[in-house]
């Protein structure tokens, strides 16, 4: 299988490359291009022109294979530079001898237990350290790819936090002081690459930490690993050619979207932090039973990510705790919702962490509105149907009010999310893979045909997408959406502005109804399989993106397991209707899958969500 993919790898540089050079050095049409080649090489008069011609076709060729050469050499040099620095701390921790605290013992603790831990001095940080540090090789060589990197000055570090105890009045130490946490690859660390998954951005390490990685070393936390993420922004598979791949940790072949949610189960970390472009941390929390929560957006600083590929506004990348606990996801932002941030970040509203808020969200009963599949676009798997029916239940055995609400213009939002995204995408992806990577190495061949889609002229693909979203509206209405947005003409101050205008809609429609927080599904069906179709993936983000396009804080947690009965319920409705045919597919095989929620809030009320959250997680334990 590899030699076939390989080809098609190959076929696909050799056209993009030929396309964009004929295209933007010659700006000649497809008949004139014909008309040309037709007379070089059958017309006597012009052997002088076919000369040329087949001169630069054999350079062309070389250049490719000589770039080719150069981003494999590089893939090569940085995967064996990972491996060296393995090695490296392997020497170190085999120079210590019988350490503190096992491995195995600390992947069970949570962050109050390590806490407790390393204020009642019973083991130092760097005791603590010294065993996740034991920890992540373990995993590296038993769960290869949720691990990029490891984080080597975090021994300095730990040594801070530690001198930090010495003093008597310790209640400027903050909930994770002291703590390792992994962040994603995405994140800039200094003196490490945030490469995205692209070979083009190796070697080039970041100069400085980015504001939200400065704020967590001042308040004492402890990076240790970054973690791996996926390279294709539309899929679901969690890998890149160098770092590889993530297998979902309980059902290989199932997404598990970055390796966050695999390095938390197998107990490399208490706590790791994603991006939220467009929910990628909760749904990797909620196919994996973890928990995670993307803050409303503006509390939480962007401030020095420095990304390859720009993102929209309005979409931009939200630093997201993903966690075994609520309490967890509560201490991270206790944390970092601090003057010390604020003050380094004068675009943030300056909020800090209220309890008060939090108790009330817990313990208050609310107006909670709810709606299990979007109307008119998207119904969900009969598991999640019974999952969020149970949820109902036990938000009105809390005290809670439950009213059914209706999404205003879900098609709407989700075609500006998808237009917002290839105006920035597009541009920024080919800019990167084909220009500054010179054909970068990439793991999806499906990401590929996306590339020559967005290199195609304006006029060809309004005609492609036409065809393609009226061949597919009546089966697939979601994707249909994403296939129209992706030929939108408009400009992106214009999609702004239109995105402004959606979420007046949306707040109107909220404050009409007059909730406190909103419960929906997290996905229409559990964890997908990996190669998941265009369809799947739409059909998912659909459910998750909105609340990124409005600016909402939405958390989710896991309340179910996919069983048996389900996914008989499912078979028996048959597959005469495309999208039954889709869950068919996707529920075989995925009994004991957890099958998550989203709780959703108002703007500057996240502690009120977490504190929803934080009952139904006790609902659930019980």
């Amino acid at each position: 299988m590899k030699p076939v993919k390989d080809v098609i790898y190959t076929v696909l540089d050799t056209l993009s490359l030929i396309y964009f050079f004929d295209y933007f050095t010659f700006s000649l049409t497809s008949i004139c291009v014909y008309n040309t080649i037709g007379a070089a090489l059958h017309l006597h008069q012009w052997r002088l022109f076919r000369w040329i011609f087949t001169t630069y076709i054999f350079y062309r060729i070389g250049l490719f294979t000589w770039h080719r050469y150069r981003v494999q050499n590089k893939l090569r040099k940085k995967q064996d530079d990972v491996i060296e620095k393995h090695g490296r701390l392997n020497e170190k921790l085999k120079a210590t001898e019988d350490p503190k605290i096992s491995a195995e013992t600390i992947s069970k603790m949570s962050i109050a237990d390590l806490r407790e831990l390393i204020l009642s001095k019973r083991v130092s940080t760097v005791d603590v350290v010294d065993a996740y540090q034991r920890r992540a090789l373990e995993l590296y060589r038993r769960v290869p790819g949720c691990i990029s990197e490891l984080v080597f000055d975090a021994d300095v570090y730990a040594i801070l936090a530690d001198s930090a105890l010495g003093s008597e009045d310790k209640s400027h130490l903050t909930p994770l002081h002291g703590i390792p946490i992994s962040l994603q690859e995405v994140f800039p660390v200094r003196g490490f690459d945030h490469t995205m998954g692209y070979t083009v951005m190796t070697g080039k390490p970041a100069e400085n930490d980015c504001l939200f990685v400065e704020a967590l070393r001042d308040a004492g936390a402890i990076p240790l690993l970054l973690t791996n993420v996926k390279q294709n922004a539309f899929g679901f598979k969690s890998e890149n050619p160098i770092f590889g791949h993530t297998a979902h940790p309980t059902h290989p072949g199932r997404a598990c979207i970055s390796g966050d949610g695999a390095l938390l189960l197998c107990g490399g970390t208490p706590l790791s932090f994603g991006a939220d472009m467009i929910g990628s941390p909760r749904l990797c929390a909620a196919f994996c039973g973890l928990m995670s929560f993307k803050p409303t957006t503006g509390r939480m600083t962007q401030r020095g990510l420095d990304l390859p590929i720009n993102l929209p506004r309005a979409l931009g990348i939200i630093p997201t705790p993903i966690g075994r606990t609520v309490g967890s996801l509560a201490d991270a932002f206790r944390t970092l919702w601090t003057p010390a941030m604020f003050n380094k970040d004068t675009t943030l509203c300056a909020l800090p962490f209220d309890e008060d808020k939090y108790k009330s969200g817990s313990k208050t009963p609310m107006k909670v509105g709810y709606y299990t599949g979007i109307e008119k676009l998207m119904p969900v798997s009969p598991a999640v149907e019974r999952v969020m029916s149970e949820v109902k239940s036990h938000l009105i055995n809390l005290g809670h009010e439950v009213i059914e609400f209706t999404l205003p213009e879900p098609d709407r939002a989700y075609r500006l999310i998808i237009s917002l995204l290839a105006s920035t995408l597009a541009p920024g992806a080919l800019r990167l893979i084909y220009r500054r990577g010179h054909s970068d190495v990439i793991s999806d061949y499906r990401q590929r045909a996306l590339h020559l889609f967005y290199a195609l002229p304006t006029f060809l693909k309004k005609i492609v997408c036409e065809w393609r979203s009226s061949e597919i509206r009546k089966d697939y209405p979601v994707s249909a959406l994403a296939v129209q947005a992706l030929a939108c003409t408009k400009s992106y101050a214009d999609l702004e502005c239109e995105a402004d205008e959606y979420m007046k809609i949306f707040y109107d429609k909220w404050n009409d109804e007059e909730i406190d927080c909103l419960v929906c599904p997290v996905s229409p069906i559990p964890a997908p399989l990996e190669d998941a179709s265009f369809d799947v993936v739409n059909s998912v983000l659909l459910f998750t993106s909105l609340f990124n396009l409005v600016g909402c804080p939405a958390g989710t947690l896991s309340m179910g397991r996919v069983e048996k009965l389900d996914i008989e319920i499912t078979s028996e409705a048959g597959d005469n209707v495309k999208v039954n045919k889709m869950f068919i597919d996707q529920m075989r095989g995925s009994e004991g899958l957890p099958i998550g929620i989203q709780v959703v809030g108002k703007p500057w009320n996240d502690e009120v969500a977490l504190g929803l959250m934080k009952s139904l997680a006790s609902v659930q334990k019980s």
